[in-house]
Order: structure tokens, then sequence, then C-alpha cells
């Protein structure tokens, strides 16, 4: 049986549904996503199924209810819902430190299901990010579950545009004050301020 999620990512294509590479030069860039979790039987006396996101597509539909994508034995695999990928300018150094990766990621943030979120599921999706140090900040918070999954090579094209588009800024150095003037000082020359930060009598 085809997986829904392969053709879904087929239909996207490169470049359908990411924005141009005008945009990378915005300051903030988004754009949405679905997402794929992986539910997989398991022998184990406290729970029937172990669960984990395993992918994300573009072009995702806009009805983001779960739904089988493919089912196959043991493993059944769901389009679990959508999320915004959103890129920042301020963020552009966490996004260096991914592309450097072997293998660059999209970390995926399930949160755990109210009843009223996703029927019978038991999470929900929370967020996307291709941030490493907001997915270590989700992983410390210790709630839900958070995994990366392989970015794919239209969102990959766009991340590598974005940082691109806005070089690292040069880290800023604390003016070391002049040595001749330190010396002026010593030997009596009056400060262009005192100490008490007012400006000296002109009397």
């Amino acid at each position: 049986m085809a997986s829904r999620a392969t053709s879904a990512q087929g239909r996207a294509g490169p470049g359908r549904g990411i924005p141009g590479k005008g945009c990378a030069l915005q300051a903030e860039v988004s754009i949405r996503v679905g997402v794929v979790v992986e539910r997989l039987r398991i022998d184990n006396r406290w729970a029937q199924w172990s669960w984990r996101p395993v992918a994300v597509f573009t072009d995702a539909p806009e009805d983001d209810a779960w739904r089988v994508l493919v089912a196959d034995g043991d493993v059944t695999r769901f389009h679990a819902g959508n999320a915004t990928v959103t890129l920042h300018r301020k963020l552009v150094e966490a996004y260096r430190v991914n592309l450097a990766r072997d293998a660059p990621s999209l970390w995926v943030v399930l949160r755990d299901a109210e009843e009223a979120d996703a029927g019978d599921m038991p999470y929900a999706v929370a967020a996307v990010t291709a941030s490493p140090y907001e997915a270590q900040d989700y992983a410390d918070s210790g709630e839900g579950l958070i995994e990366p999954v392989p970015v794919p090579p239209e969102l990959l094209a766009w991340l590598v545009d974005f940082v691109r588009a806005h070089p690292a800024q040069e880290e800023f150095k604390k003016r070391k004050r002049d040595k001749l003037r330190i010396e002026e000082q010593k030997f009596g020359k009056e400060p262009i301020f005192k100490r008490s930060g007012n400006a000296p009598d002109q009397s």
C-alpha cells in the first residue's frame, strides 16, 4: 500500500509552498508543514503502543485532524496535524549550528492531548522548530514528546537561503580605554566628566 505521506511529499515538490528567495531577506518567515507520527505495537505489559514523530512534509492540507496515511502490520503512520515553522534573524546562529550537523533536523514537539484535541490519540502537535536551542528548551520542560526528524530537501534549501541572507553579526567588543588618555589623567588633567557624572564647572 502506497504511503499517503509519501504522495503528499511528492505533491509538494521542490519549492512548492515554500516562500520565494526574496522572502529570505525578511526578518521573519514562516511555512506550514504537516507532521507524520508513527505508532508501533510493542510487547510491554504497561503499554500497547510506542509513538514517535518521523517526518514532516510541505503543502500540508487545511484539515489537520488525525488520519491514517499507511498501515502495515504492527506499524501505522498518521498525519497527526500541522504546525508552523518560523525562522527569525535573531536565531540565525542556532540555525547555523543545526546546518553544521551531519544530518540537519527539524524538531517536532508533541504534547499530551486533551480529549477534545485528538479523540483517542494520546498526542497533539505542539510545535516544529529548526533551532536546536529551542528544542532543548522544550526537552528541559519534560512535557510531551520531542524528536528530531529529517529536513525535506525543499525546506533545507529554504533554511540555507535564510541563513545566507542574514550573516552573523560581529560580536560586540568592549572598547578599551586609550592608554594616552589614562596617562594624561594620572598627571592631573581633568576628565571631560567627573566620576559623579556632573559636567565640570565652566565659571
